[in-house]
């Protein structure tokens, strides 16, 4: 059996808007906690414990002359301007089953702006309070 991975099949959709004119990083999600915790006693009993923190860092890397790094400053300027800018990202892989979702989700900033011989890339970040992932593998 051979499966199949093509970049090309995950999406990316960031307040309805598909995202386009990535760099070779196309995406990279990471929770900031383990789901799960623990702690030995003083007599090596172990505990674990939920830690119910679901922060995450969702990273969308593009190339300088992608024009969805327009669509991105918007919705970052418009936050900035009006505290009313959380927005829902999702990133799912259309040919196999992995599905990450945040119903809430905000951009942490305008990424830093290099420009030199030939072309830079722009690494978005955008924070979530509560991501819903789901690593399937191919379908």
């Amino acid at each position: 059996m051979v499966d199949t991975y093509n970049p090309k099949d995950i999406d990316i959709i960031v307040g309805g808007f598909i995202a386009s004119g990535f760099s070779d990083d196309k995406v990279t999600v990471k929770r900031d906690e383990d789901m799960w915790k623990d702690e030995s006693g003083a007599d090596d009993e172990v505990v674990r414990y939920a830690t119910n923190d679901k922060r995450s860092e969702i990273e969308i890397t593009l190339q300088q002359t992608s024009s969805f790094n327009f669509t991105l400053s918007t919705l970052a300027k418009t936050d900035e301007l009006s505290g009313a800018g959380t927005i829902p990202v999702i990133v799912k892989d259309n040919r196999g089953r992995d599905l990450h979702a945040a119903p809430t989700a905000w951009i942490v900033q305008i990424p830093e702006a290099k420009y030199s011989k030939g072309i830079q890339v722009r690494t978005w970040r955008i924070r979530t309070d509560n991501l819903q992932n789901f690593l399937g593998g191919a379908a």
